[in-house]
């Protein structure tokens, strides 16, 4: 098989992985596609490296993917191979988002010849997320052919081998873990909810046992999977849509945890927590209010200087708390007054 082929059989790869991002149960949290292209150096002539990616989230930093990947050769002695397998990762959060990753791929040789490989990888990179749905990325990647899929830790010494240089290109949705796209100040959510003034507990918050703190991330995960969700007044299911009280009742009570349902009760639930972002651990409800002492929203505060909340002009979705951020969050740093703990 020539290099047309080989190219016929990646874009063949490419319409098998990327239809698996609609497929059922990938219709919630955040979903990725990437898209990358770089050269792996080895001994003889470079290869020419393609991948396309579906990502998908599976709790805290870590994702799984399934990749199609073809490392090609300028002629037919180059022993192209294309091939598709299984990966996971690790990755951070926010505009610049270093990740890590790890997969094999059975592969076959573009030249026809019957022998199958793996082609194993592992890999480290650096993403800029100028938008939620959207990012770039440069990474480095170690690649080895494992001829007769033997495993990488029983070489031959013919095993191809070498260092990857790549570009890749992601797209999001469902939520991301980017910089959001949104610039202007947020429409208000429905003021009906709240109207006492901040809660003065007697004692302050104290920090979370291992089994709380296993709890609260496993908690933040179940709000995270509902990203995309849209705002409704009252709403507490992904039926209806969420409200943002109820975005937090919906994440507690699927982990056995009974909270007030109305963002009033929230904000004198739990132990305060002192207005600084070094005071917050994952699973702390975050509380903001807009021209006074009065609770108007609440968020569920995720690590990183991360909350997810339900907004009536986006959603459930993913903001910083930071002053330096964009406009739209710097709208929420401002307003922000206060958080509470309700794990012990």
């Amino acid at each position: 098989m020539g290099r047309e082929g080989a190219r016929r059989i990646f874009i063949a790869l490419i319409c098998c992985v990327v239809p698996a991002a609609v497929l059922p149960g990938t219709t919630s949290g955040q979903r990725a596609v990437d898209l990358q292209v770089g050269t792996w150096a080895v001994s003889g002539p470079n290869l020419t490296l393609f991948s396309a990616t579906y990502r998908r989230h599976v709790t805290g930093p870590l994702d799984f993917s399934l990749t199609g990947v073809g490392l090609i050769g300028s002629g037919p002695s180059h022993n192209s191979l294309v091939g598709v397998g299984p990966g996971i990762g690790v990755r951070g959060s926010g505009k610049i988002t270093p990740y890590a990753g790890a997969g094999v791929a059975l592969a076959v040789r573009a030249e026809g010849s019957p022998d199958v490989a793996a082609v194993w990888d592992v890999g480290a990179g650096v993403e800029f997320n100028p938008f939620s749905w959207f990012g770039i990325a440069v990474e480095v990647s170690r690649y080895v052919e494992d001829d007769g899929f033997r495993g990488f830790w029983n070489l031959r010494e013919d095993d191809r081998r070498g260092w990857a240089l790549s570009g890749r290109l992601t797209f999001r949705w469902g939520g991301g873990a980017g910089a959001p796209a949104r610039t202007g100040a947020p429409r208000r959510t429905r003021p009906v909810e709240m109207a006492d003034p901040l809660p003065i507990s007697e004692g302050p918050a104290e920090p979370l046992d291992a089994t709380s703190a296993a709890l609260a991330y496993d908690i933040v995960d179940t709000a995270i999977e509902v990203m995309g969700e849209p705002y409704r007044w009252g709403g507490t299911s992904t039926d209806e849509g969420f409200d943002c009280s109820g975005l937090i009742w919906y994440a507690y009570r699927a982990h056995g945890v009974d909270v007030p349902r109305v963002s009033r009760d929230q904000a004198r639930a739990g132990r305060p927590v002192p207005r600084s972002i070094d005071a917050l651990v994952p699973g702390d409800v975050l509380l903001f209010a807009d021209g006074g002492t009065a609770v108007t929203h609440v968020g569920l505060y995720i690590g990183n200087s991360r909350f997810i909340h339900a907004t009536a002009s986006g959603g459930v979705r993913v903001s910083s708390l930071s002053a330096d951020d964009t406009v739209y969050d710097r709208w929420w740093f401002q307003r922000w007054v206060g958080a509470r703990r309700l794990l012990r």
